[in-house]
């Protein structure tokens, strides 16, 4: 239906796409640090005088108690946190309120609260991401030496233990935490001070500014500051692929949990009934990690595409950087509690790991080896011998350590030797000593040794 008032109409369409108060109220705390910051700065430069410098943050100060215990109320006519901020500082100290917007702008000001939020953010995940990491390195020191088996494509393919398998993710996810250190990195810069776009005529304190806030520094370039989202991209960049990770764990505990393998048991908090079928114990703790994930590698995209074709500096479209921010931090959150839980509580089912890893021909390598050990075959010819010897020994229904020395001699005479070897699973795991191998004095050292590594992820 056609409006009777299409300017009306208009305004009111206008007024609701740019809106931003229903999701950017998180910044409040972060938008009055900012705000305290720049009074002090602007009395210390004698900008403003001490009177007004004392009402402001006083003002200011009421402002955070209200945020901090959850009693802020927006005016009804607020556009976003920082002009809402700037109208309820305004109802209560009067005019003086106008003194606040010296020398900055709303560009400076919204991307400065946005990064001490991020950086916020960045230190909590990074908090959980190292429980998470801890949680495997204790998991891999209790089972350093239960054998289970390895896979590849997911067919058996070697033996290995529980875990060397808990410290390959602990390596993986050690991994993104260095990345969000690197995103971390990439907020060292304040922007505050930048104003519009041109920085100021006011002669203001912009390092100041910076320490107080816990920058390293002001940033050098007031035009690339204001529009600039590098570091939203770089944090993104570090959550998609902790998120990525984090996916294929779940995906790997959906696959452990399920009752043709039953490598692992969850605990009943971590999963879910079925109504239609009593008997099932869905691993939903783990689903939801990978589904989580989805949301969080589209939020990447989300932005790239934002700000793909804007030039410099600043633009409306801008404000569409907060929404995939503040999603993929609780998404992280969500899935790294999730995480963390389903890797402290599960309890590994060692008979089954051992049952899983005993069929087949999963110590074809260790014979192998054997061969260019003590027969001086080559390995590449090694390896084809004993992909014949398998064969026979499917044929013939006999294990590789059952067939006999005439099987052995007709394949190829340098096979019949005595006695001939037979591997079993614990001699497979022990014999990998090499660094980084699977043998259980290998895993139990490398998990000691990662927990030097995990003290420096901060």
């Amino acid at each position: 239906m056609i409006s009777p008032d299409p300017i009306k109409t208009a305004a009111s369409a206008m007024a609701a796409i740019g809106a931003t108060m229903h999701f950017d109220w998180r910044l409040a705390g972060y938008d009055l640090q900012c705000s305290q910051a720049h009074v002090e700065m602007l009395h210390r430069q004698n900008i403003i005088c001490e009177a007004d410098a004392s009402t402001l943050l006083s003002g200011l100060d009421q402002l955070s108690q209200q945020v901090r215990a959850g009693e802020f109320m927006s005016p009804p006519d607020a556009e976003d946190i920082h002009s809402a901020l700037e109208l309820q500082l305004e109802a209560l100290v009067g005019p003086v309120a106008g003194w606040l917007g010296t020398a900055r702008a709303r560009n400076d000001l919204a991307v400065t609260a946005l990064k001490l939020w991020l950086r916020d953010q960045i230190d909590a995940l990074l908090c959980k991401l190292k429980v998470l990491l801890e949680a495997f390195r204790q998991q891999a020191l209790r089972h350093a030496a239960t054998v289970m088996p390895g896979y590849s494509h997911l067919q058996v393919a070697q033996p290995i233990t529980f875990g060397h398998l808990n410290l390959a993710y602990a390596e993986t996810l050690l991994r993104d935490g260095e990345r969000l250190l690197f995103a971390r990195a990439s907020l060292r810069e304040c922007p505050l001070g930048s104003a519009a776009l041109a920085g100021t005529s006011f002669a203001i304190d912009r390092i100041y500014t910076a320490q107080r806030l816990g920058f390293e520094c002001p940033s050098s370039n007031s035009i690339d500051s204001v529009g600039e989202r590098g570091f939203a991209l770089d944090f993104l960049t570090a959550a998609s692929s902790l998120a990525l990770n984090l996916s294929r764990f779940a995906a790997e505990v959906v696959f452990w949990s399920t009752q043709s393998v039953g490598f692992i048991v969850l605990p009943n908090a971590l999963v879910s009934g079925s109504a239609a079928m009593p008997h099932k114990r869905n691993p939903d703790a783990a689903e939801l990690i990978r589904a989580k994930s989805g949301r969080v590698l589209g939020n990447l995209q989300s932005l790239q595409v934002v700000v793909k074709g804007l030039p410099l500096t600043y633009f409306r479209d801008l404000q569409e950087d907060k929404e995939p921010l503040f999603d993929t931090a609780d998404s992280l959150h969500l899935a790294l509690d999730a995480a963390i839980s389903i890797v402290s509580l599960m309890q590994p089912q060692p008979e089954a790991m051992l049952r899983a890893a005993s069929i087949g021909f999963i110590t074809s390598s260790d014979l192998a080896d054997w061969l260019v050990i003590n027969l001086n075959i080559p390995f590449r010819e090694a390896h084809h011998l004993v992909a014949r010897l398998v064969e026979s020994a499917q044929s013939n229904n006999l294990t590789l350590g059952k067939l006999s020395l005439e099987l052995r001699s007709a394949l190829d005479p340098r096979l019949a030797v005595s006695p001939w070897p037979s591997f079993n699973l614990e001699q497979s795991v022990h014999a990998r000593r090499s660094y980084g191998g699977t043998a259980p004095e290998r895993v139990t050292q490398a998990a000691e040794a990662f927990a030097a590594r995990l003290s420096q992820l901060s």
